[in-house]
């Protein structure tokens, strides 16, 4: 129904056009202020004397993300996609401004966790709202366009963020992202309607699954940043926490199994292919986690970079990501089944390389290593942000959309928290920045033996497409 309704009236012509670009600058924003945040941690942290806590910091920025993410079709659902988009973008906007005054630790690293949840509530908008702008048989294509628009993000981001810092501050990094998202705030109040699924129609919210939630994702992310440095093992923390994120996990598959209005749309794991993909998606996040917390800091700790010398390591990345975003969506759009396992096992393959190359730097090293490595990277990312939902999404109802994009971004963002953590506790540990990008190479081959059994479509499926194509 709503993608229906989204097609009719006024969506249509040059408005539709209008909302489309008002969509891929969402992208933008999300993407410029995610990597953008990363040049600006090292210098708060620095004027409240938290140098030493950039890798706890770092990680936390996504506690709220993965408690927001899971939520995000269930309340866009609920209130509408439109108005959850608008929360987010202008929540996010007001939370980092008061970062700008936090006046001591405390308010800080509260406002640091809580900016998050903001950014949660529209992360995944642009693959939801465009899925009821366009037609199915087109989805590959636009969300060529919107891999285009993130890889503009992750150029435009960093890049004005670090100029920014380097010439104000970095109070002013934090919000200058902003000037992204006035377009799309526009667009979505003008233009785009505000349709509820009427599914949650005199349903309560399910505030039992979103504690269970929060439980399981801050006692999780929390413990492996912390054990080992707050406090040992085996201790009463040390213990205590994991226990109850196994408990709060537990508890939140078998309640939200249950009811008919989960906060976490746990059911989507019915649909194997949206299994399998947020697994993989889960593992190979390593990769960004590695480029925009670890290659960044590496040019400024050990390579003795600027901010914005640091900022040109996704420049390359980007740049790739952005010109192939334009044509591996066309490129492969009539024949999707057919192309897509070979494209999709290359895609992670190459992740793989990326960071390998990227675990033989040393401080002596060229920056063309770091470029190189971003670069064969950025060919990774305009695929995977073309293949992976339109695949999942090839066994879904329109209605399911919106949730099953939330959760496959719950993927990414817990995926990136969980690995950060992980990392964290290895750096914490006493393994150095090359360590760190050979565990996320480990990361990225599981996921690639995921993929080698999981990532494909029957034969039946690919002759009957191309016999469509055919007649065509």
């Amino acid at each position: 129904m709503e993608e229906t309704k989204a097609r009719e009236g006024m969506l249509t012509g040059k408005k539709r056009w209008i909302m489309i670009i008002g969509v891929l600058l969402i992208s933008v924003t999300s993407q410029a202020a995610s990597y953008g945040q990363n040049l600006v941690l090292p210098g708060k942290l620095e004027s409240f004397g938290l140098n030493s806590y950039y890798s706890i910091y770092a990680t936390m920025g996504g506690l709220g993300m993965m408690i927001a993410l899971p939520l995000a079709g269930v309340l866009g659902g609920r209130f509408g996609v439109k108005r959850m988009t608008i929360i987010g973008l202008v929540s996010q906007f007001a939370i980092r401004f008061a970062l700008m005054f936090a006046p001591n630790m405390a308010l800080f690293t509260l406002l640091w966790a809580v900016m998050g949840l903001a950014s949660g509530l529209y992360m995944s908008a642009p693959y939801t709202i465009m899925a009821t702008l366009i037609q199915p048989e087109e989805r590959s294509k636009f969300y060529g366009y919107i891999a285009t628009a993130s890889a503009i993000g992750t150029l435009v981001g960093p890049g004005l963020t670090g100029a920014v810092i380097d010439a104000i501050g970095a109070d002013a990094g934090l919000i200058v992202y902003g000037i992204f998202a006035i377009i799309p705030l526009v667009s979505l109040t003008i233009l785009y309607p505000n349709q509820k699924n009427s599914l949650y129609a005199g349903k309560k919210f399910d505030f039992v699954g979103l504690l269970f939630l929060v439980v399981f994702v801050c006692c999780t992310v929390l413990w492996l940043c912390m054990y080992g440095t707050f406090f040992p093992v085996l201790s009463v923390p040390g213990i205590l926490m994991p226990a109850a994120a196994a408990a709060a996990l537990a508890g939140l598959i078998l309640y939200e199994a249950k009811v008919d209005n989960p906060s976490v749309p746990i059911a989507m794991f019915k649909r194997k292919r949206f299994r399998a993909t947020f697994c993989i998606q889960f593992l190979l996040v390593a990769y960004s986690t590695c480029i925009i917390q670890y290659a960044v800091r590496y040019v400024t700790l050990h390579m003795g970079g600027t901010s914005l010398m640091s900022s040109t390591v996704t420049y390359p990345q980007t740049i790739v990501q952005a010109v192939l975003g334009l044509f591996v969506g066309v490129l492969i759009g009539k024949h999707f089944k057919k192309r897509f396992r070979i494209l999709a096992l290359s895609e992670l393959a190459i992740y793989l390389a990326a960071l390998l190359l990227l675990s033989t730097l040393q401080p002596t090293s060229s920056m063309i290593v770091i470029y190189a490595a971003t670069a064969i990277g950025g060919i990774s990312q305009a695929l995977s942000q073309s293949l992976h939902a339109a695949f999942f999404q090839s066994e879904l109802q329109p209605a399911e959309i919106g949730k099953a994009q939330g959760m496959f971004q719950f993927a990414s963002t817990g995926g990136g928290s969980i690995f950060g953590a992980v990392a964290a506790a290895f750096v914490n540990h006493g393994a150095n920045y090359n360590q760190i990008f050979l565990v996320g190479a480990a990361f990225v081959g599981a996921a690639l033996v995921i993929a080698l059994f999981t990532f494909r479509f029957s034969k039946e499926e690919i002759e009957e497409a191309e016999r469509a194509i055919a007649k065509h």
